[in-house]
């Protein structure tokens, strides 16, 4: 579950900055040949969900790895001491990028790889009112979103902007006053909405009492999770293999379940880049998918006999 927070570009950027997470990924990326520095994740020209994970290796032809570094869109976001890299790395917009990863080595020689990939799901850093009035950026309209909902909005007065106010359906869920995350803006985790229908409104009030007002209908899906701190696990699609951002090679094994479902579940349907690679009539799948090589989506989606959708999605690449 997420928890209420206001989140500016420049925030969300520093914050996951230092939240970096480098680890080792369920297969080892393939030792390049010598004097080489290969990317295994992401691949090249692909599209990953959210969180991109970079996964390098290099091989001198003599002594040792000393450094490898990252860049993103030519800044520099990790660095360590070889000789390879398993990193999540957070705050990545959604859109075209370009990641360079470099190495040193004992000798005084250097190495270098770089490709381009797409990131889609986050939702927008930025959201600017042109006009005078309220704009949703996020949800999209009848856009069908995660239950711990996130938005992202923007706001213009014809006077100074002074307070906002978010509802979902007539309830509200947040409440802002200056200074806002960016100048009349605001990108907010508000907490966990219940899965189906429903009407974000955004109010805005200016100085002198003038309010300006948008509403976005969305449907929401439960999304698996449990609170850091103890308590009830929401209703969703839990893995076991593969976790995201994992290696694996094809054909390889999609497992999951529904857990903690308030209602019998009806089907499974699991996407790979959008397109139907498996089904199962019950709450578990559990089965082989053939998949290029590449850096792919994973999508797992699940009905209840209340018609509520469940979904998880992850990143996988195969080797």
């Amino acid at each position: 579950m997420k928890y209420p927070s206001l989140r500016s570009p420049k925030s969300t950027l520093t914050l996951t900055a230092l939240l970096l997470i480098a680890v080792r990924a369920s297969a080892a990326c393939p030792e390049p040949a010598n004097g080489k520095l290969v990317i295994c994740q992401p691949s090249a020209n692909s599209t990953i969900f959210q969180v991109p994970h970079f996964e390098a290796t290099a091989n001198p032809p003599s002594g040792s790895i000393t450094s490898m570094k990252v860049f993103i869109d030519n800044k520099l976001v990790f660095q360590n001491g070889g000789p390879d890299i398993s990193l999540f790395q957070g705050g990545v917009a959604n859109g075209k990028h370009t990641v360079m990863i470099t190495a040193a080595d004992s000798f005084g020689r250097s190495y270098q790889a770089q490709q381009s990939f797409s990131v889609t799901g986050n939702v927008p850093f930025s959201c600017p009112a042109s006009a005078v009035g309220v704009r949703i950026c996020h949800p999209a309209p009848d856009q069908r979103i995660s239950q711990n909902l996130e938005f992202s909005t923007g706001f213009k007065g014809n006077a100074t902007i002074s307070h906002v106010r978010a509802y979902v359906d007539n309830t509200p869920i947040a409440d802002f006053s200056p200074p806002f995350g960016q100048p009349n803006q605001i990108v907010a985790s508000v907490g966990k909405t219940t899965a189906g229908p429903h009407t974000l409104t955004i109010l805005a009030w200016d100085i002198h009492g003038t309010v300006y007002k948008n509403s976005a209908p969305f449907k929401a899906f439960f999304e698996s999770g449990c609170p850091p701190k103890g308590g009830a696990c929401n209703p969703g699609v839990y893995p076991d293999v593969p976790n995201d951002g994992d290696d694996v090679h094809s054909p390889f094994r999609v497992s999951a379940s529904v857990q903690f479902n308030t209602k019998s579940i009806t089907g499974m349907r699991v996407y790979l880049d959008g397109v139907v690679v498996g089904t199962s009539s019950g709450p578990v799948f559990d089965q082989e998918i053939t998949a290029p090589k590449g850096t792919h989506i994973i999508v797992i989606q699940a009905w209840d006999t209340a018609g509520r959708l469940y979904r998880l999605t992850e990143n996988v690449n195969v080797l």
